[in-house]
């Protein structure tokens, strides 16, 4: 089965996570998307969320050692890896999506209009995600992602 590169953002602010409205699946997820030809795992996340929403964000850092040298450099580790499988759709075969999953602050831009008009763009609290109906409006693996983060940045849910 076929892997594609992918790169996801859980943008946490003021007690919140921002979510998408998924178009084609009609579920509330986290931007991201998939990476470009030699786009770095971090670099494609960070892309994926200002092409999506507007906001620039910062990823955080959670590094056991972080190198810079000419010959070896550290970038952002993430927060969590996923083997995701998509079903086939329309003329697309199902395949497998390797998703790097970063947690990231905003550091600027604004979620316009234009940016609405794609997609709805809400912020949640994650009470708010919990009450979502499972595998209806949220997949259960990102109820589970976003309940872990509140609990381990010590935000009560």
């Amino acid at each position: 089965m076929e892997k594609q590169m992918t790169a996801t953002a859980y943008i946490i602010h003021e007690d919140k996570v921002l979510l998408l409205l998924h178009p084609k699946l009609n579920k509330w997820l986290p931007p991201g998307g998939h990476l470009e030809a030699n786009e770095l795992p971090p670099e494609g996340a960070i892309r994926e969320t200002l092409e999506e929403t507007g906001l620039e964000i910062a990823l955080l850092k959670d590094e056991h050692l972080w190198v810079e040298r000419w010959n070896a450099q550290s970038f952002e580790r993430p927060w969590q890896c996923l083997l995701e499988h998509i079903p086939a759709y329309q003329d697309k075969p199902a395949h497998q999506h390797i998703d790097f999953v970063y947690l990231a602050k905003v550091v600027g831009g604004s979620i316009s209009q234009a940016h609405q008009d794609l997609q709805p763009i809400r912020w949640f609290s994650c009470e708010e995600v919990l009450a979502l109906k499972a595998d209806e409006e949220i997949f259960v693996e990102t109820q589970m992602t976003i309940q872990k983060i509140f609990e381990e940045a010590v935000i009560q849910c």
